[in-house]
């Protein structure tokens, strides 16, 4: 398999992960999401640099995020707030066809998220996971504005009722901390 496809696959299967399953392997779901985010802002602001130093930083971002979700819950739920939603103001614009966000705007909706992670907990989570595995699945496969938001809407919808019912399934042993 070339590289350019192995990088599609690998990246609908990330979307897919996320999208199904964010909240209920919420340690997963922040490596991804940390994964994703630190390697479009590495992309961004490390242009010239080699390939293999930007996968670096988006791997370093993405276990940092995935310790923190098994040691820190409850600084978890923020974090994944924070990158999910910085990650979504980076990367949703260009998706569906709009300039991007300055980086003072991605900034500020990433702790947007965080805070509305820390206080609402599982359906922030859920909402935002869905948000981003289908953020990533549709930015893989789809160059066109309208479809792009079409797709992110209905998968985002199903992967939060999927989530929702996964979760509902679990016998909660406390108020639903992961």
């Amino acid at each position: 398999m070339d590289p350019a496809t192995l990088q599609v696959v690998f990246r609908i299967a990330l979307g897919c992960i996320v999208l199904l399953v964010g909240r209920n392997l919420f340690w997963l779901f922040i490596g991804i999401a940390g994964f994703v985010f630190g390697f479009e802002l590495a992309a961004i602001w490390l242009v010239d640099q080699p390939a293999w130093l930007i996968v670096l930083l988006g791997l370093v971002a993405g276990l940092g995020g995935a310790i923190v979700a098994i040691v820190f819950q409850r600084v978890a739920f923020a974090l994944a707030g924070f990158y999910a939603a910085a990650f979504l103001a980076s990367a949703l614009p260009a998706t569906l066809g709009f300039a991007g966000m300055p980086m003072a705007l991605i900034f500020l909706s990433g702790c947007i998220g965080a805070l509305l992670a820390a206080l609402l907990t599982d359906w922030v989570i859920i909402i935002l996971s869905a948000l981003v595995g289908a953020t990533i699945i549709v930015s893989t496969v789809s160059a066109d504005p309208v479809l792009g938001t079409i797709a992110i809407t209905a998968l985002a919808i199903v992967g939060a009722l999927v989530q929702r019912a996964l979760l509902a399934k679990r016998k909660p042993t406390r108020a639903m901390v992961p």
